[in-house]
């Protein structure tokens, strides 16, 4: 059935022909933890954008004295923003990056401990003389999430950067 008109039409279907047990509806994939993947992501880009734009704040500072080089030389106001930005980007998606590698371990591993947990119960259920179905706990990767980190996260933190950087810089006086 498609929709709860289709429902109520074959339970009606089945009073009729005397069938007393409820049917079973197989409905496909329904994702369970939208909104709870949703906040988690969210959260993963708000930390990994305040990591980036650390790293490129103490990047800045430690170069400080290229990008004064860079202005005495003529280059543009805007070389400075964009060496920033991209900075920031680069190493926003090598922290997503990272993070999804390393998150992964984990989420394995509790599947497996959940898929080893299952397979015990099965056991104990056969042993009782209960018949059994397969056992499947599996290992689905989120490819569509990750894809939006990897590329939103990195873009945003890059635009961030770009943003909040200052074009001009202060020439100061070499000691030497």
């Amino acid at each position: 059935p498609r929709s709860g008109e289709d429902e109520q039409e074959l339970k009606a279907a089945l009073v009729k022909l005397g069938v007393t047990t409820e049917p079973y509806i197989e409905r496909g994939f329904q994702p369970e933890y939208d909104i709870i993947l949703l906040a988690l992501a969210l959260f993963a880009g708000l930390v990994t954008v305040g990591a980036a734009g650390i790293a490129t704040g103490l990047a800045q500072a430690d170069a400080e004295a290229d990008l004064a080089t860079l202005a005495a030389v003529g280059a543009a106001p805007r070389v400075r923003k964009t060496l920033s930005g991209l900075q920031c980007g680069v190493t926003a998606a090598m922290g997503v990056l990272l993070g999804a590698v390393a998150g992964l371990v984990p989420a394995v591993g509790l599947l497996k401990a959940e898929e080893a947990m299952a397979l015990k119960e099965a056991a104990r259920h056969a042993a009782q003389g209960f018949a059994t179905g397969p056992v499947n706990v599996p290992i689905v990767l989120p490819w569509e999430t990750l894809l939006q980190l990897l590329v939103a996260v990195p873009l945003a933190a890059g635009l961030l950067a770009a943003l909040f950087t200052r074009s001009k810089t202060v020439l100061v006086r070499r000691a030497g």
